[in-house]
């Protein structure tokens, strides 16, 4: 296989990325116990947010078909990455731009699923809980914790803001991570998620940053995000 037609290749998949378009589906089905390989992934539902204070249904909607395209991409990388493998492509320029790809795809897919999952609360972090005692260890309060989760928000860029856990110190960090796979924490445990792309808040809200941020921890379920602490 030539280098040119290796490129090709590459360009035609990025291009089937960027669409969202699936492969055509051969017309018979492979033996799944023929070919090594994991379930696909699966695109969670979270129409149970629809009707959330500050989030139309119409962006909760848009967002929602970003999410699963992210699910269906991550699943044709690693469908694709395990097809050049098994045909001995591991030193191709293709497996090599697939490879990476891969992890910017699985962290959008994600992030995304810890994004819905920690919102549609409806009640305020309780006073004596584990997580508001951490907090007060780390920023000094929780109204400084807030602050400083805004302040990293409202940065200028795309990406999110995330709140790590340290499982080895114990210690919380508000990180910023670069779209969806610059600036984690290696083997930190993320426990509260904001979307700062721009399809997270300008259908609502415009150039309006800071009162989309303010509507997310309007409805930021702290039941789920506790459930994300180390025990």
């Amino acid at each position: 296989m030539s280098r040119k037609t290796i490129l090709v290749m590459v360009g035609l998949l990025m291009l089937l990325l960027a669409c969202g378009i699936e492969e055509q589906t051969p017309a018979a089905n492979p033996d799944p116990k023929s070919e090594p390989g994991l379930n696909s992934y699966e695109a969670q539902d979270f129409s149970q947010l629809k009707g959330m204070n500050g989030f139309s249904d119409q962006a909760l909607d848009m967002h929602f078909a970003l999410y699963q395209g992210y699910v269906k991409n991550t699943n044709l990388l690693a469908e694709e990455l395990q097809k050049l493998a098994a045909q001995n492509q591991t030193k191709t320029p293709a497996y090599a731009e697939l490879k990476r790809r891969f992890g910017w795809e699985f962290d959008g897919m994600r992030l995304h699923e810890l994004y819905f999952g920690n919102l549609g609360g409806k009640e305020s972090l309780a006073p004596d809980s584990p997580l508001m005692k951490k907090l007060e260890e780390n920023f000094g309060s929780y109204d400084k914790w807030v602050a400083d989760f805004k302040a990293t928000g409202a940065m200028r860029g795309i990406g999110w803001v995330v709140l790590y856990e340290d499982p080895k110190s114990g210690r919380v960090f508000n990180t910023w991570i670069n779209e969806h796979d610059l600036g984690h924490l290696a083997g930190c445990r993320p426990l509260l998620i904001m979307d700062v792309f721009e399809h997270a808040y300008i259908p609502d809200y415009g150039l309006k940053r800071g009162d989309y941020i303010q509507a997310f921890f309007d409805n930021v379920d702290w039941q789920a995000v506790e459930g994300r602490l180390g025990k």
